[in-house]
């Protein structure tokens, strides 16, 4: 169809249909009258042949027992129609709209049928509306005024007949006129420039290349406006915009009246967010009974009310409290606009190391490649790279889309856990040369991050106060981690060797072996190409392969940006799966310094020491929350038991540590924290004695993999299976003379999984459970701290 035909149209089709001719004559005939409300003058259309829109039965059932008036087959015989191709072959039947509420109103049907949803379709109304400029095209929800939200349409009518499309028009055009100030004599009192505040609606929240979205401030909340030079920025921003909204329960999109024209070489759109479709106006049974479905055209300032009697008692004041009804609340107006201009820093992810990588990006089709070092640097399909670098599309969602699949990623390095995922991930990839092997680093934002750390760390289905808690703890780990490194400065008070040592020891990682003692903390090793690796020794981060769920993205959402914080500093908020019963100080595990926020406290009610502990449960329900599938493989942690074999132990030692112990006779406790974690533990072999710690290096020499926690008591079992406690069998130099011989076994009895500083994920899951606030949980295992968003 041509686009100066469409009149044309219109009338050769009320031509050859009565109904169609009937209905639009009638138009001539409708009442209308105007009114002010909310500072928009709109119009009241008394129009009795839209009683079939306005009382139509919209239920599942009602629409799954009528035939769908808008495919081929069921439409009246007399209806005509033009074939129209919008954008990726989408195929459109523009016909005349039987029920008009304008002149040369059309309704532009899906060739085919197909759900009323705007995924994928936006761009064919900015198609539609510059092939034909004379005309406004809107969009009705399927709960937001569509009478077939079983069968996806537009519908088109003359442009300017609109109060609410005619004042965006006016702002728009006001937000373009140049401010000229002449220049004046200079006897003469300069004549101010006077801008009306009035027509100042339009308050700028984002740009996009040729496009900017506004808020529309005036009538009703939630009304947007874009303004584009092109139709590709224009769906950037309508994507993001769209993913800034909330999705209510049971919907596949937000609730919104969608108007698009385009006016020279620019596209304009509103998008107004619906909270309902009908106030309590329809279903009322007295005096304030309304026969009103509010669509596109009602929200647009052209009020359709098909009821005579309706028509005249109706007042501003009862438009009003309508329409506060039906559209969002300010408070979520006010999140969309926070949701569009925030931002988030960046970090790059140590994702894996490897002698070749094999890797896919997502957007570019060629599948599986594998890079590998050659002569010092990457070899990739037959050329060589200093530095590979993948810059991911521009998401326009709320949060970043998968852009690569990394294979055989390792997780849970020398874990009991440990194995390998294919992983897939959002955000940036570089791939560098790290001594033999290559390196993996994924750039991403830390919100983004975060999505995956939480998933990823824990079930997605855990309950919101517990995963908004884990937000923000994760949240200020990174962020102190990354502050610190990037502010590294070395103290201008160090002048000598021993004082560097004593420096670092306070305050980085460090070992410090000697002959007999071995001290070491794993706080953020080797971490000198990125900021944060993707393993359990950081955070476990395993990018979008568990990162599913809405829940998930509304706890990061719910706490965009918030952190604790003491004294004006960021927290180092550490965690583990669980405490034991007790919370630990930093110094036992880590640099010799502590924080008046991580405390040795009862993870108990008011830590109560005689109160039953929160991670003490076996509760399937809640440790479904806590722990991921491969986690749920641990069942004993709380309180958990380890058989030693002193031969064995011995060799192990030795294969890991290459330190010849011999067979070991005593394991013997130096130091403790208030948990009961050792921090110092003495190895007496019959080769050798060896003094070994901290908290993690202990749990690594005893075990092929990790031990659970270095919380545990130790006993001896004799060859006829008697336990010998220590006190029995030691005395202060280790074992008494002859005792060593007369156990075959080492028993450990141990408490908690993990370092047990900070928060306790499974007592925290517990709190959740039991009605506690994310704030309140903070506050429990973050003594002294203060949530705040940064």
């Amino acid at each position: 169809m041509q686009k100066d035909n469409i009149h044309t149209f219109v009338q050769n089709q009320l031509a050859t249909w009565p109904l169609a001719a009937d209905n639009f004559a009638a138009l001539s005939k409708v009442h209308v009258r105007e009114v002010d409300v909310n500072g928009l003058t709109v119009k009241l259309q008394f129009n009795p042949a839209r009683m079939i829109s306005s009382a139509a039965k919209l239920t599942k059932e009602d629409i799954a027992r009528r035939r769908c008036f808008l495919c081929v087959e069921n439409r009246p015989q007399e209806q005509v129609w033009q074939e129209f191709e919008a954008e990726n072959a989408h195929r459109y039947h523009i016909l005349v709209n039987p029920y008009p509420i304008f002149p040369d109103h059309l309704v532009i049907a899906k060739a085919t049928h197909q759900d009323q949803a705007i995924a994928g379709r936006y761009a064919d109304m900015l198609k539609l509306a510059g092939s034909f400029p004379e005309c406004c095209f809107y969009y009705n929800g399927p709960r937001c005024g569509a009478s077939a939200p079983d069968h996806h349409h537009f519908q088109g009518v003359p442009r300017g007949m609109m109060p609410l499309e005619n004042s965006v028009d006016s702002a728009l055009e006001y937000k373009a006129q140049p401010v000229i100030l002449s220049p004046q004599p200079v006897n003469l009192s300069p004549q101010p420039v006077i801008l009306s505040e009035a027509k100042d609606l339009l308050n700028e929240i984002c740009t996009y290349h040729s496009a900017t979205l506004y808020h529309y401030d005036n009538f009703s909340t939630g009304i947007f406006v874009i303004a584009s030079q092109s139709p590709e920025s224009a769906s950037v921003l309508f994507e993001r915009l769209i993913s800034a909204a909330e999705i209510p329960e049971d919907d596949i999109e937000p609730r919104i009246n969608l108007f698009t024209w385009s006016i020279g070489q620019e596209y304009r759109t509103i998008v107004y967010f619906r909270k309902c479709h009908r106030s309590h106006h329809y279903f009322s049974e007295g005096p304030d009974h309304l026969t009103m479905s509010p669509g596109c055209a009602d929200m647009a300032g052209v009020f359709i009310v098909p009821v005579e009697e309706e028509y005249h008692k109706i007042t501003p004041e009862l438009l009003s409290e309508m329409i506060a009804e039906i559209t969002i609340p300010k408070e979520e107006q006010d999140r969309i606009m926070c949701r569009l201009r925030r931002t988030q820093p960046t970090l790059q992810v140590g994702i894996m190391a490897a002698e070749e990588i094999e890797f896919e990006l997502l957007d570019d089709g060629k599948g599986l490649r594998k890079a590998t070092v050659r002569d010092g640097r990457i070899s990739l399909e037959g050329e060589l790279h200093d530095e590979l670098y993948f810059k991911a599309p521009q998401s326009v969602s709320r949060f970043a889309q998968p852009a690569f699949v990394l294979h055989g990623v390792t997780i849970g390095v020398k874990f009991h856990w440990e194995r390998q995922e294919d992983q897939t991930f959002a955000g940036d990839l570089k791939i560098i040369v790290d001594g033999n092997r290559l390196r993996a680093i994924n750039i991403i934002g830390v919100e983004d991050y975060l999505l995956s750390v939480i998933s990823s760390e824990m079930s997605a289905t855990a309950s919101e106060e517990f995963l908004k808690a884990h937000a923000v703890i994760s949240r200020s780990w990174v962020m102190a981690r990354i502050q610190a490194d990037r502010n590294f400065i070395l103290p201008n008070d160090i002048y000598n060797l021993p004082d560097l040592v004593s420096w670092l020891y306070r305050t980085r990682d460090v070992a410090v072996y000697t002959s007999n003692e071995y001290m070491k903390w794993y706080d953020h090793d080797d971490h000198r190409l990125f900021d944060v690796c993707a393993d359990d020794h950081c955070q476990r981060y395993q990018g979008l392969t568990r990162a599913t769920g809405e829940k998930v993205r509304r706890v990061i959402d719910a706490t965009w940006g918030q952190v604790l914080t003491h004294d004006g500093q960021l927290c180092d908020a550490r965690f583990s799966k669980c405490c034991g019963g007790r919370m630990e100080k930093f110094s036992v595990c880590w640099q010799d310094k502590d924080y008046d926020y991580l405390q040795p406290l009862p993870d108990t009610p008011d830590h109560d020491p005689d109160a039953e502990c929160f991670c003490n449960t076996q509760d399937k329900d809640i440790l479904a929350q806590v722990l991921n599938n491969y986690d749920q493989e641990t069942v004993d942690f709380y309180r958990w038991e380890e058989i030693l074999d002193p031969v064995g132990l011995g060799g192990l030692i030795e294969r890991k540590f290459g330190v010849m112990t011999g067979p070991v006779k005593a394991l013997v406790p130096l130091q403790r924290g208030e948990s009961g974690r050792i921090c110092k533990l003495r190895i007496e072999g019959e080769l050798k004695t060896i003094t070994v710690g901290k908290e993690l290096e202990i749990r690594r020499i005893l075990s092929p993999t990790h031990l659970k926690s270095s919380a545990f008591d130790v006993e001896y079992i004799t060859a006829d299976g008697r336990t010998v406690i220590p006190d029995e069998c030691m005395n202060e130099d280790g074992p008494a003379d002859g005792q060593s011989e007369k156990w075959t076994k080492i028993r450990l009895r141990g408490r908690g999984w993990g370092h047990g500083v900070g928060l306790c994920q499974i007592g925290a899951a517990v709190m959740a459970t039991r009605g506690y606030t994310y704030t309140q949980i903070l506050a429990h295992y973050y003594p002294e701290s203060e949530c705040k968003k940064i």
